[in-house]
């Protein structure tokens, strides 16, 4: 089940974000552990794909949401989606780590972003061969990506981010995120079935 998605067990339903998040202002414990909950998976998945260290990815996630917890009083009260909130936040963090480290300041895979791709589970008809197949043919294309073009397609399709909230965690105006995606799937057109296509950008 989606934890992202509102829930329902029996008759209550689960919080929205926004109460969440002000009960979480308002010191709920409970409330910063569901969000921690609700999204620690999605900012791990990003870490990674933007640069592929696992142990500075989770430094990165332990300190955003230490300082989160410690800086409550002082957060705004109108966040709009959580989830954008925390990427951007986790995206400054490893950006101003990487930026300290020498080792990653010349770093040829700085220039990459990451990006895997598998099948949804529930999709049986596939055979694995088939499913092989179509996840060589997908790297394949991604690899003609720029790292930008790459990591505006992940934000947007698979963590479901609006082009503004791209815009905002990529620094970029909203026009350019556009320009991106759009030049990015013509690209994609170019090398993979459009089957294949349509099932990578409506994750």
């Amino acid at each position: 089940m989606d934890k992202g998605k509102a829930l329902l067990t029996g008759l209550q339903v689960v919080a929205s974000h926004s109460s969440l998040w002000g009960r979480f202002l308002e010191g709920d414990r409970h409330a910063f552990a569901e969000i921690y909950e609700t999204h620690i998976d999605h900012l791990f998945h990003y870490g990674m794909h933007f640069c592929q260290d696992k142990e500075r990815v989770n430094d990165a996630l332990q300190d955003l949401f230490q300082d989160l917890w410690l800086s409550r009083e002082h957060l705004t009260t109108t966040i709009q989606n959580v989830r954008y909130y925390l990427i951007s936040s986790l995206r400054r963090r490893l950006l101003r780590s990487l930026q300290k480290d020498r080792r990653w300041q010349h770093r040829d895979s700085w220039e990459s972003f990451e990006f895997e791709y598998t099948l949804p589970r529930e999709n049986n008809l596939i055979l694995e061969e088939t499913a092989a197949e179509q996840q060589r043919l997908l790297q394949e294309a991604l690899g003609h990506l720029s790292r930008r073009q790459r990591e505006a397609i992940y934000l947007r399709f698979y963590q479901n981010l609006s082009y503004q909230e791209v815009a905002g965690i990529m620094a970029m105006q909203v026009d350019s995120v556009y320009n991106t995606i759009s030049k990015a799937i013509s690209i994609l057109k170019k090398t993979i079935p459009l089957p294949l296509l349509l099932t990578l950008l409506s994750r």
